[in-house]
């Protein structure tokens, strides 16, 4: 039988790097133990993930409960007061699995986020040496001093396209 057979399924569509890398980054998010927000990260280096992290508490402590977040005792709205928050962002928790397992992020470093990064997580990915940032959703993106680091950065800072992909 050869392709040209009717009997033969046609060829499904692959994924691109981008949309590939964005699906798993989302599939992290479900790890989240944030009551507010779901987010995931992929940190990937030479096409190859080298870690991936999502927003909770830090290891070993419980996970946040109606009971133990600060953040909604206190209804502060999202993007304001982030030091208030028990969770470890999932870009920082990217950087952290990466550093306890000794792996390198130097280098063609891509990370993709299912949200757009806040002001902390932005300074340590630029001091990281991240080299490009594909985002999928909005985050307090009006930030201007957020925005110019970005730009003085030279990261590369992409909004996820699932037909941009590459």
């Amino acid at each position: 039988m050869t392709k040209n057979d009717s009997n033969v399924e046609p060829q499904h569509k692959r994924l691109g790097k981008d949309e590939y890398f964005m699906e798993i980054a989302k599939i992290v998010a479900k790890r989240s133990t944030c009551l507010r927000r779901d987010v995931g990260a992929v940190l990937v280096k030479d096409a190859h993930i080298i870690s991936t992290g999502y927003n909770g508490t830090p290891a070993g402590l419980p996970h946040c409960t109606p009971s133990t977040c600060v953040r909604t005792k206190l209804n502060i709205p999202s993007g304001k007061d982030p030091h208030l928050c028990r969770a470890v962002h999932a870009e920082l928790n990217c950087i952290i699995q990466a550093a306890r397992h000794g792996t390198s992020i130097d280098g063609n470093t891509t990370i993709y986020v299912t949200a757009f990064p806040c002001i902390d997580c932005t300074k340590v990915l630029i001091n990281a040496g991240i080299k490009r940032i594909v985002y999928l959703g909005e985050y307090d993106s009006s930030n201007e001093i957020r925005n110019s680091l970005i730009a003085e950065s030279g990261i590369v800072l992409e909004k996820y396209s699932p037909e941009g992909g590459h």
